[in-house]
């Protein structure tokens, strides 16, 4: 019997160490600086070379907004690349209400949640690591 759960034991960390957890991560973009939005793409495209696995969902809200609409985005190209690979943009309803954008201005590859905060809580909740991006 000894015998026996030494074996399960020594089978159960072959096991866990030979699976790799996947990672989640919500990252959180409040600012308008696209100094900032285009290094959280590159930080986004470094964990995703490292680790192609990972779930991302990216929250823009506050004058970030800004960067997910179809006309003053700067960074279109590199947020279509990176939806491509499963990273999920998302635009905060209340942010584009606050400031009278229309949602049909948001970029097709930008999903739109009610609020922020709650999105990110949410992931939080279901064990997604949270990053604040920007200062």
């Amino acid at each position: 019997m000894q015998k026996l759960q030494l074996v399960l034991i020594g089978l159960l960390l072959i096991v866990s160490t030979t699976i790799k957890a996947q990672h989640k991560i919500i990252w959180d973009m409040a600012s308008a600086d696209t100094a900032q939005q285009r290094g959280l793409l590159k930080q986004i495209n470094n964990v995703l070379n490292a680790e192609p696995s990972t779930q991302i969902e990216v929250v823009y809200h506050g004058n970030a907004v800004y960067a997910m609409l179809k006309d003053t985005g700067y960074h279109k190209e590199q947020i279509i690349a990176l939806q491509k690979k499963g990273v999920v943009f998302a635009a905060c309803n209340n942010s584009l209400k606050s400031r009278n954008i229309d949602p049909s201005r948001v970029m097709t590859e930008t999903i739109i949640i009610p609020v922020a905060i709650l999105e990110i809580i949410k992931k939080q909740e279901l064990k997604w690591s949270y990053i604040k991006a920007g200062s």
